[in-house]
């Protein structure tokens, strides 16, 4: 939970969690829904991918839960930022799989 992940502002951001039992069978994702929030120090949010945005798609037999935020969307000020990738359940349970710091980092090629 403590790690960072390191993104060149203004490149598209990919992502793949991979849910597995403790068996190592994946868990069944069916009826799941995921959403990513990313937030400045202040808890602004400046970024976000949902399954209702179509940035986030889950393969429910494979437990598997793919994000693309395309770059337009991560022309955000360079910088370090909280996130966390919130999986829904279709019990409605819900679960964090993810928080990290996500560092932005200045691009020089710009348009």
């Amino acid at each position: 939970m403590g790690h960072s992940v390191r993104l060149h502002r203004g490149d598209t951001w990919r992502r793949t969690w991979l849910l597995r039992q403790p068996s190592g069978e994946p868990v069944d994702l069916t009826g799941a829904s995921a959403r990513l929030h990313v937030r400045d120090a202040y808890g602004v949010l400046v970024l976000a991918a949902s399954i209702a945005d179509g940035r986030i798609t889950i393969t429910p037999a494979q437990g598997r839960v793919e994000m693309a935020v395309p770059y337009a969307a991560t022309a955000i000020a360079p910088g370090s930022y909280r996130y966390d990738m919130e999986l829904t359940h279709a019990d409605g349970t819900r679960q964090t799989v993810e928080q990290a710091t996500l560092v932005v980092l200045e691009d020089m090629s710009r348009d």
